[in-house]
């Protein structure tokens, strides 16, 4: 049967109620619980990086290097997993995916050098890589257009909710491995005990084989292909009259060549990049920034990382609603292009706001800020990928978030570099004030996005998505 080929609603293996049914929401659900784990396995080496540090004896510049490793591999796999995901579906690819990344944290209470720390480190960060970019396709099968801003935006509040509990839960878990059932009494002081990382990771490790064996059981790669999806829901989904096409892999390469031409794709990943420079910040060289500037105990780094991931999740729920509402009320090009550099710009303020900042909560608010603002563009930025990619959405993407990621992998060494190279007690101010003048360069840049063009014309339907 060719891609083009149609079947009738009298052919649809389900039942076709008035009323649509509601799988859709269960699968952005799920999405959603996979980004949780997957911040949670990102986040939580960063908060046990003093201990982890304290018990394979490594300096402060390798625990940078471990830091920024993972985000290396974790960008350069974006294209290859948006790719895969496009040809084989997100089912088999990210289920795969998640089991094996969860894995690679869960060894890691096993290692006992750095090369092992960093061997385990890439292999999380290539295999997270496929968690966006298949997400991103999940979006553009199981939900109408219309909503695919809010349902980015609420895929990515569950990476947020994980980055912001990991902290929190790491140090929290830690301590109880350390002190037993007396473990809340502790004094803010206290500290783990060496080796209390090494359960925390195993823990985290078990529990994503068991969120990634449920999601090969229960997600499927096309609302048709669901046996609980209605007639009426798979109408919903595609906004026709019933009829569907039947989905086809399809072997095509990326579209490269089209991605390289395209001025608005480059403008759209160096917002990114600029977004995960910041951003990469909160999620690696935080802590250290509270130790050795406002003497933080590492129990309250905890608890004052989590803030800014924590704000994010406001930035991302008002961020879906704010990109559809310019949508509507400017049109593609301005819905997309003003909500990424509007939201630029109160990260560069935040920033400026930091480098002066006297005290570690008014340092944290502002962070909270950034982490907000940062937020705020993240829907938008998602959905130009939905709308420009086509049938090739992963692919479209991953590239943009690869190069989004390198600044994270710079972020660690990029603040570490100007801290160490300034006199003593300026360093991390000149470091924030260097963050804010790249942050604004993007809010100009985020101007020349038109999400309006596709990448690569569609010439006719391939699939139920398009």
């Amino acid at each position: 049967m060719t891609a083009d080929a149609r079947i009738s609603s009298s052919e649809f293996p389900c039942d076709s109620p008035a009323a649509p049914t509601r799988v859709r929401h269960g699968m952005i659900l799920l999405a959603t619980l996979v980004a949780v784990l997957l911040y949670l396995d990102r986040v939580c080496l960063s908060t046990a990086g003093t201990t982890v540090s304290a018990d394979l004896k490594i300096t402060k510049a390798q625990l940078d290097f471990l830091h920024s490793a993972f985000f290396w591999t974790y960008a350069l796999g974006q294209l290859p997993a948006g790719w895969l995901g496009d040809r084989f579906g997100a089912r088999w690819m990210l289920g795969s995916y998640i089991i094996l990344w969860s894995l690679s944290t869960g060894f890691l209470g096993l290692a006992y050098s750095l090369n092992a720390v960093l061997l385990l480190r890439l292999a999380c960060g290539l295999f997270e890589a496929g968690a966006y970019p298949l997400a991103a396709s999940i979006v553009r099968r199981w939900v109408p257009i219309t909503s695919r801003g809010l349902a980015s935006s609420l895929i990515a509040v569950g990476g947020r909710l994980g980055g912001a509990l990991a902290p929190i839960l790491t140090i929290q878990l830690m301590l109880l491995w350390t002190s037993g059932s007396d473990w809340w009494t502790l004094p803010d002081d206290a500290k783990a005990s060496l080796t209390s990382w090494r359960p925390v990771m195993g823990l985290y490790g078990a529990v994503g084989v068991v969120i990634g064996t449920i999601f090969l059981i229960w997600f499927r790669d096309w609302p048709q292909l669901h046996p609980a999806v209605n007639q009426a829901e798979l109408n919903l989904i595609q906004g026709s009259s019933g009829a569907t096409f039947v989905p086809v892999r399809r072997a095509e390469a990326p579209p490269i060549a089209a991605m390289v031409r395209s001025i608005p794709m480059w403008m759209n990943c160096f917002v990114q990049f600029a977004a995960n420079l910041s951003w990469g910040f909160i999620v690696t060289k935080f802590p250290q920034y509270l130790e050795e500037t406002f003497l933080t105990t590492q129990q309250n780094q905890g608890w004052l990382q989590s803030l800014p991931l924590a704000a994010g999740i406001l930035g991302l729920f008002l961020g879906g609603v704010f990109t559809d509402t310019l949508t509507a009320a400017f049109g593609l090009r301005w819905g997309r292009s003003l909500a990424m550099s509007l939201s630029r710009l109160l990260v560069v303020l935040a920033l400026i706001a930091v480098a002066m900042a006297e005290s570690a909560w008014s340092a944290t608010i502002c962070l909270a800020i950034v982490g907000l603002a940062t937020d705020l563009g993240t829907p938008a930025v998602w959905a130009f990928g939905q709308d420009v990619g086509g049938r090739f959405v992963g692919s479209a993407v991953g590239w943009a978030n690869m190069w989004g990621n390198f600044g994270v992998a710079l972020s660690p060494p990029f603040f570490g570099w100007i801290v160490g190279m300034s006199a003593q007690g300026t360093g991390w101010k000149y470091a924030f004030l260097a963050c804010a003048i790249v942050n604004l360069v993007a809010a100009i840049a985020a101007l020349a996005v038109n999400a309006a063009r596709p990448l690569v014309p569609e010439t006719a339907p391939t699939s139920p998505a398009t």
